[in-house]
C-alpha cells in the first residue's frame, strides 16, 4: 500500500534533498510540498485521507509546537513527524507533548526514513480503520466535524422537534451525523424517535479519558433513517454525572468520527450543556412569539455571556409557531433579543406534528410547507444546500446570486451562519412581501366601497333636483294648469346635466282627493351619471292655484 506524505520545510536545498530521497521509496508518495504553516494548514482541509505530514522545526510563521498541536487536534488520525537539524532530548520532549508520532533527523538515510515514515503511516490508518468500524461504517472524513447546538428559551417550545428534524434532514442529504441528547434530566428524543437502548453518555463517563472506538459503538443507537443517536439517562438524577470534563471529551471523540453533530441542549444550562455551546460551530436558541419565551432567552444568553461561555454576537435564534396573526413578529423578536435571527421561521403546525409525537414516527409529519421550513432551516445552518426560490429567481438575463454555504456562517447569515451563522441563503418562507400581497387584496373591498359611497351621493343628488324641478313645475301649473309642455319646460330648468339628458326626466299631473299635484320623475345614474339605469325616484308638489285665498 501507498502511503500518502505531506512535506513542510522552510527552503528549497531540503524539499530537493526529501523529495529525491522519497522518490527512491516505492511505498510513499508525497502529495505537496509547503515552504510556510499557513500552506501546510490550508492544504489539510482538502486532504482527508493523508497518512504522513513531516514538517521542519524551522517552518514558519507559526512556532512548529504550535502547528504539531493544532494539527493533532483538528486531524487525530494523521500522523505527524517533526524533521530537526540535530535530535536532542528537548525537542523529543517538546514535539511528542504537542502530539507529534516521531521525531526524525534532516540528514536521515534513506532506510531511517523509510522506517519512520512506514511505521507512522501504518499508525495513521490503523487508526482510521479502527474509528471506520466503531461506527459502525460511518466514514472518518480525517478532521473535526461541525458541532450545532439548540438550547430552548423555555421549555416545551418544540427544540427538540427540531434537533430531530434537523438531523433526519442531514442523514437523508448522506450526511454523516449523530445526535446528542443534552437534555440530561428531562430528555426525551426516545419518544419522538421510539426507540428502547439501554445505553446512555452517562455509559462514556468513566472512559472520557480515553474513549474507545468500541465504547462509542456500543453507546450510540443507530436510527433506521440514518443518524446515529447518543441518549441521555434514563434516570435524569444521573445526568449530574456527565461534568464539564467528560462533556468536552466526549464531543470531541464525536466530532472526531461525525461531519456533523447535533446537540439538543433543553431549555436548562447545565455543565455540559454549557461545554457544549462553547464548543459549537453555531449556538442556535429556539424562541417562540410570547413574551415568557423571549425573556428566557434573553436570560439565557446573558448567562452564557456572564459566564464567558459564549459571547452574544455569536449566537443565533430561530423563531418557531410562527404564525403571521401573532402579536410578535420576527423582527421585533430579533430586535428584542439583539443577536443574529434565521430568515426562515418555522410555522404553527400544531395538528401537522401531533400524529408523528403520539406515535414516535417522524414520517408522520406530511405537510409541505412545515417540511420545507425544516429544510430551509436546514441549508440556513449550512446542514443542507439551499435550493433557490422560484418566486426570486432571476431571469435569463440575470446572474442569480449563489449563497455560501460554509459554516460559518452565518451570518452569513446566514442563514446565516457567521461560524456561527452557518449559511447565507435567501431569507426564505420570511414574511417579505407579504405587505404587497395582502394590500392586493384589499384593493377590490376598497374599491367597492367607493362604488356604494359614490351611488349614495348620486341619490342625494338626483332627489334634490327632482324635488326642485317638482315645486317649479307647481308653480308654473298654477298659472297655466293644462299646459303640461310648459310646465315640464319651467320644472327642467332646475336640473343640471347630465340629469336633464332626454328620457330622463318626465313630469305628470296627478288629480287626488286633497287636490291636484306636479309628480316629476327622474332616473336615478347608477354609479356613473348616465341614460341606463333602472332606477327612478319621484317627487310630488302640490298645485295652490293663484286665485286662491
Amino acid at each position: 500500500m501507498t502511503h500518502k506524505v505531506m512535506i513542510g520545510v522552510p527552503t528549497t536545498d531540503l524539499e530537493l534533498s526529501l523529495t529525491a530521497r522519497f522518490d527512491e521509496l516505492g511505498s510513499c508518495e508525497v502529495v505537496s510540498v509547503h515552504h510556510s504553516s499557513t500552506e501546510v494548514g490550508n492544504t489539510l482541509r482538502d486532504l482527508p485521507s493523508l497518512d504522513v505530514l513531516l514538517v521542519h522545526e524551522r517552518l514558519g510563521p507559526l512556532p512548529v509546537v504550535e502547528l504539531i498541536r493544532d494539527i493533532s487536534r483538528s486531524y487525530p488520525q494523521l500522523a505527524v513527524i517533526l524533521l530537526v537539524d540535530v535530535v536532542d532530548p528537548d525537542t523529543f520532549t517538546r514535539a511528542m507533548e504537542a502530539g507529534a508520532r516521531g521525531v526524525l533527523g534532516a540528514d536521515a538515510t534513506i532506510e531511517e526514513l523509510d522506517a519512520r515514515v512506514s511505521t507512522a503511516a501504518e499508525w495513521s490508518q490503523t487508526l482510521r480503520r479502527h474509528f471506520e468500524a466503531a461506527s459502525l461504517d460511518v466514514p472518518v472524513p480525517g478532521r473535526r466535524g461541525s458541532i450545532i447546538t439548540l438550547s430552548g428559551g423555555k421549555g416545551g417550545i418544540g427544540t427538540t422537534t427540531v434537533a430531530i428534524h434537523l438531523a433526519l434532514a442531514a442523514a437523508r442529504a448522506g450526511r454523516v451525523v449523530c445526535l446528542v441528547d443534552l437534555d440530561l434530566q428531562m430528555g426525551d428524543i426516545p419518544g419522538y424517535l421510539d426507540l428502547k437502548h439501554r445505553r446512555s453518555i452517562v455509559d462514556l463517563v468513566e472512559a472520557s479519558d480515553n474513549i474507545s472506538a468500541a465504547m462509542l459503538s456500543e453507546a450510540l443507537y443507530v436510527h433506521p433513517e440514518g443518524p446515529h443517536v447518543l441518549l441521555a439517562p434514563n434516570d435524569g438524577e444521573r445526568g449530574e454525572e456527565v461534568n464539564e470534563s467528560s462533556a468536552r471529551q466526549i464531543l470531541a471523540a464525536l466530532s472526531s468520527r461525525y461531519e456533523l453533530v447535533i446537540v439538543d441542549c433543553g431549555s436548562h444550562m447545565t455543565e455540559a450543556s454549557a461545554m457544549a455551546v462553547e464548543l459549537a460551530t453555531t449556538s442556535v436558541v429556539t424562541v417562540t412569539p410570547d413574551l415568557p419565551a423571549l425573556r428566557g432567552a434573553q436570560r439565557l444568553i446573558a448567562m452564557w455571556g456572564r459566564l464567558q461561555v459564549r459571547d452574544k454576537k455569536n449566537v443565533t435564534s430561530l423563531l418557531i409557531r410562527h404564525s403571521r396573526q401573532n402579536e410578535i413578529q420576527p423582527d421585533f423578536a430579533r430586535k428584542l433579543l439583539g443577536t443574529e435571527m434565521l430568515p426562515t421561521a418555522i410555522p404553527a403546525m400544531y395538528r401537522s406534528l401531533e400524529e408523528a409525537s403520539n406515535t414516535g414516527d417522524p414520517k408522520r409529519v406530511t405537510d409541505e410547507s412545515l417540511l420545507r421550513s425544516y429544510a430551509r432551516v436546514a441549508g440556513e445552518l449550512g446542514i443542507l444546500e439551499l435550493a433557490p426560490d422560484p418566486a426570486t429567481t432571476p431571469g435569463p438575463t440575470a446572474a442569480a446570486p449563489t449563497p455560501p454555504t460554509g459554516t460559518t456562517p452565518p451570518a452569513a447569515p446566514d442563514r446565516t451562519p457567521k461560524g456561527k451563522k452557518l449559511f447565507r441563503g435567501k431569507p426564505a418562507a420570511s414574511d417579505r412581501g407579504s405587505q404587497f400581497v395582502e394590500f392586493g387584496a384589499v384593493v377590490p373591498l376598497l374599491g367597492l366601497a367607493f362604488l356604494v359611497a359614490w351611488q349614495v351621493i348620486l341619490f342625494g343628488i338626483t332627489s334634490m333636483y327632482v324635488g326642485h324641478a317638482a315645486n317649479e313645475g307647481a308653480r308654473q301649473a298654477a298659472v297655466t294648469p293644462y299646459d303640461i309642455g310648459r310646465i315640464q319646460e319651467e320644472a327642467i330648468k332646475r336640473i343640471r346635466s347630465p340629469w336633464d339628458a332626454n328620457g330622463t326626466f318626465a313630469v305628470a299631473i296627478d288629480e287626488r282627493a286633497d287636490g291636484s299635484y306636479v309628480v316629476a320623475t327622474m332616473a336615478m345614474p347608477a354609479v356613473l351619471p348616465n341614460t341606463s339605469t333602472p332606477w327612478e325616484i319621484s317627487a310630488a308638489s302640490k298645485i295652490i292655484p293663484e286665485d286662491s285665498p
